[in-house]
Parts: structure tokens; C-alpha cells; sequence
């Protein structure tokens, strides 16, 4: 009976050796036939991945603005292949779209601010902004597109409008508002004050009558320039301000970035020769060596 028992065992102990035996070699074969199977296989990323599809014309703009070194080297790396190709054309060419003039830094920010408000969902409507005079909603008039563009390029323009009303009133048709002291977050946004402190600060040697057959153009309607129009001969509160956009139409007239009830909201329109222009500056006035 023990004989019996034992002799059971043993062979119970058998089989489970080698069912174990055959699960290790199962194993195996499977190991090695996926090591047969497997082949290393290396992604390269497209060259042109971050490359635009899209050949953005020079011919849009009269002033070549470059933001950061990224973009900067955008611009001279492509400008050099195509100066490959053909050298002398594409210099002649370069001169004569974009102009010889440098530009400020100030003027770069100014056109770069002015375009990015395009961005923006502004409407037009008057509304008080009793803490600072900057808009704190996406109601703006003329005059807040162009003080807002230059708080944002580091210049408060309604500080320094204040204080140039203060200090010297008797420049300021204070009479209009029947009081003798300013009041920053009203006064310094009326475009009447507006205009009168870039005529005081600002270059105001530029033209006012825009002729496209002048060969000085490009100097003298450069993009973000202020400029004011007369909407209503009969009523100067009525001016409406805005900035020369560095597009221009198909005659090659530059649009302007405005807002005025006539359009409702921020956009670039053709303007310049349609409306009487009042006024026409650059602020800050570029430095003369």
C-alpha cells in the first residue's frame, strides 16, 4: 500500500517537471521569435516641418519690421536665398519697396502694438474710465486706440498730456470743458486735447495732403505716424486719430488703423485721401545726428 503511495508521488512529481520544463521552452521560442521579428526603426522629422506653406509678399508692406532674433533671421535667411538666385535684382528691388530709411525702435513697437489691436474685438462708443482713462472694456473711441498703443510701447501718453494741459493751459482750449484744472481720465482723452499736445511735442513737419507721385513718400507717411481727419468741417470734436498701417491698397496708398463710428469697430481702412487730414505727427520725434 506505502509501495503504492510513493510510487504515485513520484510520478506526480514527474509531470510537474516537465510541464515546467515545457512552459520554459515555450518561453523561450517565444523570446527568440520576437527578437527575430523585431527591427529598429528611426522617425526623422520632415525637414520643412515648421516652415510656412505660404510665401508672404514683401510688396504688402512699406516698412520691413523685425520683432526678436527669431524673426530677424527668418528674414535674412530667406532674403539670402533668394539674393542666390539673383542678386542684383533682389537688392534693387528691396530699396525700393521697403526704403533706405532707419527706423527707431519706439516706431517698430508702435506699429507692431497697432497691429496686434487689429486682434482685438474693439468696438466703438464712448465710455468713462474714471480710474486710470485706459480702457478697462472693449469700448474705445479714436483716441484710446492710439493712447492705449503707446502705454503699451512703455509711453503714458495721458500722464504726459495731463501734465503738458497743467502746465501749460494757456495752449489748451480749456474754455470748451468750463473748467480751469484738467481732469486726466476725461480731458486727456478728448481728441481735441489730443491733437493739440502732439502739435506742441510731437514732428509736425509732415504733410497733410497725401501724393502718391511724390518720390519722398516713404519717408513722410511712415507706418506709425498719428494722424487726425476731419469728419465734420463744422465740428472739431468730431476728429477722429489713427496710425499709418504698413499696408497699403492697390495704388499703393497706406491704409490706417482707426476707429470711428463710420466703421464700428478696429480695422485698417483706406482713408487718407478721402477725408480732410488736420493732423499728421510723429511721436517721439525721431533724434537728428
Amino acid at each position: 500500500m506505502e509501495e503504492r503511495i510513493r510510487k504515485k508521488q513520484y510520478i506526480k512529481n514527474i509531470s510537474y517537471r516537465y510541464f515546467i520544463y515545457v512552459v520554459a521552452v515555450i518561453a523561450i521560442i517565444q523570446l527568440l521569435a520576437l527578437r527575430a521579428c523585431h527591427t529598429n526603426e528611426v522617425s526623422d522629422l520632415p525637414e520643412k516641418l515648421f516652415s510656412s506653406s505660404v510665401d508672404f509678399p514683401i510688396s504688402e508692406l512699406t516698412l520691413d519690421i523685425t520683432s526678436g532674433n527669431s524673426e530677424s533671421g527668418f528674414i535674412e535667411s530667406e532674403s539670402a536665398a533668394v539674393t542666390e538666385e539673383a542678386p542684383e535684382a533682389e537688392t534693387e528691388e528691396s530699396e525700393t519697396e521697403t526704403g533706405t530709411q532707419d527706423f527707431t525702435d519706439i516706431q517698430k513697437n508702435i506699429v507692431l502694438k497697432s497691429m496686434e489691436m487689429l486682434d482685438r474685438d474693439i468696438e466703438y462708443g464712448y465710455q468713462l474710465y474714471p480710474d486710470t482713462g485706459y480702457p478697462s472694456t472693449n469700448v474705445w473711441i479714436s483716441t484710446d486706440v492710439i493712447s492705449v498703443t503707446y502705454n503699451e510701447c512703455g509711453v503714458d501718453l495721458l500722464e504726459l498730456i495731463y501734465q503738458d494741459m497743467i502746465e501749460h493751459k494757456e495752449d489748451y482750449p480749456m474754455d470748451k470743458t468750463g473748467r480751469k484744472t484738467p481732469i486726466k481720465h476725461i480731458d486727456s482723452r478728448d481728441v481735441v486735447f489730443q491733437e493739440k499736445f502732439f502739435s506742441r511735442n510731437a514732428l509736425t513737419t509732415l504733410p497733410h495732403e497725401y501724393d502718391l507721385d511724390d518720390e519722398n513718400r516713404d519717408f513722410f507717411w511712415q507706418p506709425g505716424d498719428v494722424v487726425y481727419f476731419r469728419f465734420d468741417e463744422n465740428n472739431i470734436d468730431k476728429d477722429r486719430g489713427g496710425f499709418i498701417s504698413p499696408h497699403t491698397d492697390d495704388d499703393g496708398i497706406n491704409l490706417v488703423i482707426m476707429i470711428s463710428p463710420e466703421n464700428n469697430e478696429l480695422e485698417e481702412i483706406d482713408i487718407l485721401q478721402e477725408y480732410e487730414i488736420v493732423g499728421h505727427y510723429r511721436y517721439p520725434q525721431p533724434e537728428v545726428d
